[in-house]
């Protein structure tokens, strides 16, 4: 199926990847279907575009592309809503906004959108983790999550006091 788009002109996408979600976004409750579009290899971000609407499209990232850990925790009832029998079917992405300035972007933490990737159903969940900001500052996570992972890395590499003599 092809539609226009103001970002991407006309683009073509199967049935198959078309995700609803039934009570659409949070401030956007029209609008129930969307795509996942990637425009640059190797990057992290993505655009959920919306099918209902050429116009509307989010930048959206996964958690973990920026973040050392994001503990999201989803409901028994949310579980059910989106078909999830297995964590590992979930694909969470949070919805980036970028000023200006795009060293200042900041990733919705509190208002997460989870996936069924198998049913290809999502829904936006508000997180009730007290760590979850609604504007969380990307560049300060990846500054400590590349921290984390040095540490982590000289950790590794540094030798033990048994292994000295």
């Amino acid at each position: 199926m092809k539609f226009i788009t103001a970002r991407f002109g006309e683009i073509e996408v199967s049935k198959e990847e078309i995700i609803v979600f039934p009570e659409g976004l949070f401030g956007f409750k029209s609008y129930h279907q969307y795509v996942i579009l990637n425009t640059q290899d190797r990057s992290p971000f993505r655009w959920l575009q919306s099918f209902d609407d050429g116009d509307l499209a989010f930048v959206i990232i996964e958690p973990l592309n920026f973040m050392f850990s994001y503990d999201l925790e989803v409901s028994d009832e949310e579980a059910s809503f989106l078909g999830l029998v297995k964590p590992e079917d979930a694909a969470i992405y949070t919805i980036i906004t970028i000023p200006e300035n795009t060293m200042n972007m900041t990733a919705n933490l509190q208002g997460p959108l989870v996936i069924n990737a198998k049913t290809r159903i999502g829904r936006q969940i508000i997180s009730n983790n007290s760590h979850h900001s609604v504007k969380v500052r990307v560049m300060d996570e990846i500054a400590k999550r590349e921290a984390k992972l040095k540490e982590i890395e000289n950790s590794h590499n540094s030798p033990r006091k048994e292994d000295q003599g």
